[in-house]
C-alpha cells in the first residue's frame, strides 16, 4: 500500500464508527446522524440489530473524534465527501438510513451518484426536499435565543445547553449543521434512484406527517412508510417500536 493510499484510508476513516465488526455480515447499515450529533447519537444499536447486520454510525466533521475539523457548510461539498468516504471504507451490499438532517445528507449522497448506491434507503423525521419547513429559522438568531431553541426542538442534551465552555466549542458546528438543514430545498428535486422506506413521529413539528408523505412523488422503485408515536426524536423515546419496524424493513433488504 503506498503512503498516498494509506493517507487516504486513514483519512476517509474518520468518517466512520463500528462498535462491533461483523466481517460476515450480509448487510452494512450506515447510519447517518441529526444536525449537530455524531455515531453517539445512535448509541447500542448494533445491540439491537439482526445478527447478520453490521451497523456503521457516520461522524461528520467538528464532532466527537473530529471536533478540530471545520464542519462543512455546503451541500454538495459534503455530500461529494461523504460519497467519497463511503466508496472507500463500505463493502456493498449496504443500506443508507438518516435522521432529520441525515436523510437529506442520504438523500444528496444517493441523488448525486457519484458513489456506489446503497440497496435501499431508510429516510427518518425529514420533509421531503420540495417541502417547505415548518418551523422558524433558528440558525442565524443571537447566542441565548439559539440555545434556548436548541433545548426546545431537544436535540441537544441539557447539560450540554448549561455549559458556557462546552457550548463555545460546539456552537459553530451546530449553526453550520442547523443552516443546512433550514436552507435545504430543491425546487425540481431528482427521484431517488433506489428503494425507499420512510419513518416519522406522529406529532412531529419539525417533520409533519404530511411533509414526509411528499417522498412518495420521489420514489419510482417503491416506497414503504411506517409513522410511530411520538415527536421528531420518537425513535429514542418509542425505540421498541421502531426497531421492530427497523429490523422488519432490514429483512426485506
Amino acid at each position: 500500500m503506498s503512503i498516498a493510499t494509506s493517507t487516504r484510508s486513514k483519512e476517509s476513516g474518520r468518517w466512520f464508527h463500528r462498535p462491533a465488526t461483523r466481517p460476515t455480515a450480509r448487510l452494512r447499515l450506515v447510519c447517518v446522524p441529526y444536525a449537530g450529533a455524531g455515531a453517539a447519537a445512535f448509541g447500542t444499536w448494533s445491540d439491537r440489530l439482526p445478527a447478520d447486520v453490521e451497523f456503521v454510525g457516520v461522524r461528520l466533521p467538528g464532532r466527537e473524534s473530529r471536533l478540530r475539523e471545520p464542519p462543512f457548510r455546503d451541500w454538495r461539498a459534503l455530500a461529494e465527501a461523504f460519497g467519497d468516504a463511503l466508496d472507500e471504507q463500505v463493502r456493498s451490499p449496504y443500506v443508507l438510513f438518516g435522521h432529520s438532517m441525515g436523510a437529506m445528507l442520504t438523500y444528496e449522497t444517493v441523488v448525486r451518484g457519484k458513489s456506489r448506491r446503497p440497496e435501499h434507503v431508510i429516510l427518518s423525521g425529514c420533509r421531503a426536499p420540495g417541502v417547505q419547513r415548518a418551523l422558524p429559522a433558528i440558525h442565524d438568531l443571537p447566542d441565548e435565543q439559539f440555545r434556548g431553541e436548541l433545548g426546545r426542538l431537544a436535540g441537544t442534551p441539557r447539560e450540554v445547553l448549561a455549559n458556557p465552555h462546552l457550548m463555545a466549542v460546539l456552537e459553530p458546528m451546530l449553526r453550520a449543521d442547523i443552516q443546512l438543514a433550514e436552507t435545504w430545498s430543491h425546487r425540481t428535486p431528482p427521484p431517488v434512484p433506489v428503494p425507499v422506506t420512510t419513518f416519522w413521529g406522529t406529532d412531529d413539528e419539525v417533520a409533519p406527517p404530511e411533509a414526509v408523505a411528499a417522498w412518495r412523488t420521489l420514489a419510482p422503485h417503491g416506497i414503504r412508510s411506517h409513522g410511530v408515536p411520538g415527536g421528531h426524536f420518537y425513535l429514542q423515546d418509542r425505540a421498541s417500536e421502531f426497531f421492530r419496524l427497523l429490523n422488519r424493513e432490514l429483512s426485506l433488504c
